[in-house]
């Protein structure tokens, strides 16, 4: 039995992160860059078809923000896991982070294959 790849969407403004999470996801077994971009609207756009899989979503982009962008994506596609990404401590998350529909919150540092493989699973 062949089991498909976790899907992934990674939405980041930031370039060079969005280069490096993509080489870290290219070299993860059992996960697949579905789609990349760098805002908001471009998210809702890009993610219409849904999935089941992970959406790894910066907090803050120009346009419409991650938390925003979250919200409508769950609310559209309840099946996505959507992780907010940040540099930020968990104390210092901007308002909204906690009630937008977001599974969880990942430091930018400490994105990892098996992180996200312990995040799927937990959902599962």
């Amino acid at each position: 039995m062949t089991v498909e790849p976790v899907r992934v969407w990674l939405v980041d403004d930031q370039a060079s992160f969005r280069r490096v999470a993509a080489k870290m996801l290219s070299a993860a077994d059992g996960f697949v860059l579905t789609g990349e971009c760098d805002n908001g609207e471009s998210a809702i756009d890009l993610i219409r078809d849904g999935g089941p899989g992970i959406v790894l979503m910066d907090i803050h982009m120009p346009g419409i923000g991650g938390i925003e962008a979250t919200r409508r994506i769950r609310a559209a596609h309840p099946d996505l896991m959507v992780l907010l990404m940040s540099t930020y401590d968990v104390e210092d998350l901007p308002a909204g982070a906690a009630e937008c529909g977001a599974a969880a919150y990942v430091h930018k540092e400490h994105l990892s294959p098996d992180m996200l493989s312990r995040l799927w699973r937990a959902a599962d």
